[in-house]
Formats: structure tokens, sequence, C-alpha cells
């Protein structure tokens, strides 16, 4: 049974392995081979050390596990553009159980975080261009593209990637809840 619950700063280690996992997995054509196939894991250790470690009220950290084997996580940053609202910065479901929902139930916990913590805002992500398996996923969700912009890969170069908003919280909670 999948059961998604908030993370705590000893839970950087777990989040940090998803997130170079499911990098390495899903981002091949859009960062580095170099910069995947080096040391993604502790770069990774040690941001989600310094961000879990934040308790500041104004984030939410979940991670979706299966018993104790860890399926993906998502990170919120309530009230991080004037304009948008809550940014959803991390969703991520490793790929051998993407298919299974763990993104909805994530999605949904991030955006009831943001309804009843977030008063007034909306939710916002930005997914790589070269992205199109999760850009399908957010536009099904009912995400429409508002701004692209071209910015610094991890690891370096430039990557294209589109801003996606939410034309309410209140829909995006009723469809993840589905």
């Amino acid at each position: 049974m999948i059961q998604v619950r908030e993370a705590n700063p000893s839970d950087a280690k777990i989040t940090a392995q998803l997130h170079a996992r499911s990098w390495r997995e899903n981002y091949r054509v859009m960062l580095s081979d170099e910069y995947l196939d080096g040391d993604v894991f502790s770069e990774r250790l040690a941001f989600w050390e310094q961000r879990l470690a934040s308790s500041d009220g104004k984030q939410l950290a979940v991670i979706a596990l299966d018993e104790d084997r860890p399926l993906g996580f998502a990170f919120v940053i309530g009230g991080a553009d004037s304009k948008w609202g809550a940014l959803l910065d991390n969703l991520h479901v490793l790929s051998a159980d993407q298919g299974r929902g763990i993104g909805r139930q994530l999605l949904h916990r991030a955006c009831t975080w943001v309804r009843d913590q977030c008063h007034g805002q909306g939710i916002y992500l930005w997914v790589f261009e070269a992205n199109a398996r999760a850009r399908a996923f957010y536009e099904r969700l009912g995400a429409t593209v508002v701004e692209r912009a071209v910015v610094e890969a991890p690891g370096g170069g430039s990557v294209a990637e589109w801003r996606y908003a939410w034309p309410g919280i209140d829909a995006l909670c009723r469809v993840t809840a589905s």
C-alpha cells in the first residue's frame, strides 16, 4: 500500500537518492551525461540536507513509500512568486513506478497544503521542454503553459523550460483527488 507522508530532516538521504536516480533515469537528453554520471547524489544530499533543515512553515516536502521502499517525492514552496503563487519545485517518481498514480497522490498532497496553508495562492512549476512525459502529465491535470525560458542547467549548459500554472488551486485539488 502506498503511503504519502511529510518528509523531515532525517529523510535527506532518501530524498537525495530519489532525486539523483530520477534525474539519471529521466533527464538524459536534458542534462549532460558527464554530470549525470558524476556524483549527483552527493550534490543532491547537500541540497536536501539544507532544504529539509528549514522549518519556516513556508514549504512542504512529502515522500511516497510502498512499505519502506521510497517511490517518489514532492516539494512545494509557498509564496514563491507574487503572481503565480506557490512553486511546485520538485515532483519525482521513479521510472519503474510511474503510471501507478503516485505522482497524482504527491501532487494532491502538495496542492491541498497550498490551499490550506497559503490562502488564495495558485500553484505553478517549471518543466524542461524536452520532458514530454511530465508535460503531458501536468496538461492532463489541467495545467497550462504560461511562459517559456532558457536557463542554466545543473551541470552546465542551458536548457529550455516551460512554466505551467493551474487556473485555480481548488480545481487541481479536485482532479488529483480522483
